[in-house]
């Protein structure tokens, strides 16, 4: 079994191979590669732990956590693959050496009782565990948070964020500034895109008349769907999606977004253009950045009006309008 969705292990010679993983886009990276190479023993699941794979147990696991990974996201993976390996089964856990593999080392050792160094090399190592007895040496992690935010419009809130979605341990503060900067009124349809735990969509959601969650984790997508219920909203829904895939044809009055600016231009020319095609003739469109630059650019070549509505502690928030007739080419 390959954990976090990449295509780790293809080359593997085994009866049946498994990748898991909670992002939308690295699932289909994997069953694109299964596809490509013909592989009649392999399959991808869009999950959120391997946990949930009822019925199922696995002789290896492989994983590889993504460098930017929460700490306490990878401790519950390493949990959950724990509890799907059959006795006798190995653990592979890779990792740079300078993105906290020491710590995973650590707790492979609390929980399997004992590890070794497959490989060290290149500024990479491989650790390995062998399951030797069906009850871990250490409780599983349980790293989800539920807090209060009583001073945003609209509010008080309250919110559960799960290891591994952004901003787990409270409200991102460029989330802050963009419900903060922004109007909503009792008329807008909203859309925020690239949710997370929901924050922004359910903020506005109190003030508008209904607003659409979007985003390509499906760990983010049910965090925000607990919200959602959390809230007492009636008005809101989530989706997961890849950008506007999941919404065609569907035109808001305002579109928000905590612009992932780590992904580079390309996700804010997607972005930028989607949201224009997606809006009414009088929508907004509003994006908060620590490096606005790139969504800046992509903007002004898109709208007509792109104003700066805010800037402080090293956020900006740029709202656009009047997208031009004929979108310029990705």
């Amino acid at each position: 079994m390959g954990l976090a969705g990449r295509p780790v292990g293809l080359e593997l010679d085994a009866g049946s191979i498994h990748f898991m993983g909670s992002d939308l886009r690295d699932v289909r990276v994997c069953e694109d590669a299964i596809r490509r190479m013909a592989l009649h023993n392999a399959c991808a699941w869009l999950e959120v732990s391997p946990a949930v794979l009822a019925g199922r147990c696995f002789d290896v696991v492989l994983f590889a956590p993504a460098r930017w990974e929460s700490k306490a996201r990878v401790f519950e993976l390493v949990d959950a693959a724990f509890g799907k390996l059959a006795i006798g089964g190995r653990l592979l856990l890779a990792g740079r050496r300078n993105a906290g593999v020491e710590s995973y080392r650590s707790r492979l050792e609390a929980v399997f009782g004992s590890v070794e160094t497959a490989t060290s090399k290149s500024g990479f190592r491989v650790y390995r565990s062998s399951k030797d007895s069906s009850d871990p040496g250490a409780h599983p992690v349980n790293a989800a948070r539920v807090f209060e935010v009583a001073d945003l419009p609209g509010g008080p809130f309250t919110f559960e964020a799960a290891a591994g979605v952004f901003s787990s341990r409270g409200l991102d503060a460029g989330a802050r500034i963009l419900i903060e900067a922004v109007d909503v009124t009792a008329d807008d349809r909203v859309l925020d895109l690239g949710c997370g735990y929901g924050a922004i969509g359910i903020a506005a959601a109190k003030r508008a008349r209904e607003a659409q969650l979007l985003d390509t984790s499906l760990l983010a997508v049910r965090c925000a769907r607990r919200n959602i219920v959390r809230n007492g909203l009636a008005n809101a829904r989530v989706g997961l999606s890849d950008g506007f895939e999941a919404v065609p044809g569907r035109v808001f009055d305002l579109i928000l977004c905590n612009a992932p600016t780590h992904d580079g231009a390309a996700t804010a020319r997607r972005f930028v253009q989607g949201a224009a095609r997606h809006l009414g003739s009088k929508g907004r469109f509003a994006v908060v950045a620590m490096r606005p630059g790139i969504y800046l650019k992509q903007m002004k070549r898109v709208f007509d009006t792109v104003d700066q509505m805010e800037s402080r502690r090293g956020y900006t928030v740029l709202c656009a309008r009047d997208a031009k007739s004929a979108i310029p080419a990705a």
